[in-house]
């Protein structure tokens, strides 16, 4: 009799928890995009990319957002492929084409890429910083970090930017299926 009514409430705990509206496709997307939109406003200045060349932890964070972000945004791609006929076609061809771009403009081997390429770049000019402080304008050391400064926010807020359409368009799509976040 124990045993019944424990299988019940197991049961009932686990129907549960896949029920709640906390643990769904289109709630952890809106959860990893709010997360990417705090961590990206530290890479947008120097000083973050200076955190993000020389700390592993903090790069480590950064890409392992990312990764969850692709992941999620996998899934939510087949999943909308598969019930498609349940959108709004306008709306599911708008996420749909967000996520396109995402995946081939901005995939982690693109991202990785343009990172090396500033942190080889900001390693330079500390190492010729002397040098570059008695620059003028965009020479100088200060119009440096400002044009680096400025690749790194355009590059950001163009990402940032498709992440955002994505999560805006999860948020009117009818998105229930329930995942397991702890498996992840």
């Amino acid at each position: 009799m124990r045993l019944i009514i424990f299988f019940f409430f197991s049961l009932a705990a686990i129907h549960g928890y896949a029920t709640n509206p906390a643990n769904t496709l289109g709630r952890k997307i809106i959860t990893l995009s709010t997360s990417w939109e705090k961590e990206s406003k530290k890479l947008i200045e120097y000083h973050g990319l200076s955190g993000f060349c020389s700390d592993p932890e903090f790069r480590g964070v950064v890409y392992e957002l990312l990764n969850e972000i692709h992941y999620y945004h996998a899934l939510l791609y087949k999943e909308l492929l598969i019930t498609s006929d349940q959108h709004d076609q306008k709306k599911l061809n708008k996420v749909l084409n967000e996520m396109e771009i995402i995946e081939r403009d901005y995939a982690i081997e693109s991202f990785n890429d343009f990172f090396r390429e500033r942190c080889l770049d900001q390693k330079t000019m500390e190492k010729n910083s002397k040098q570059y402080k008695s620059g003028f304008g965009v020479h100088s050391y200060h119009g440096k970090i400002y044009v680096m400064e400025e690749e790194l926010r355009r590059y950001i807020e163009k990402l940032s930017k498709r992440i955002g359409r994505v999560k805006k368009h999860v948020q009117h799509l009818n998105l229930h299926t329930p995942i397991d976040i702890e498996a992840m």
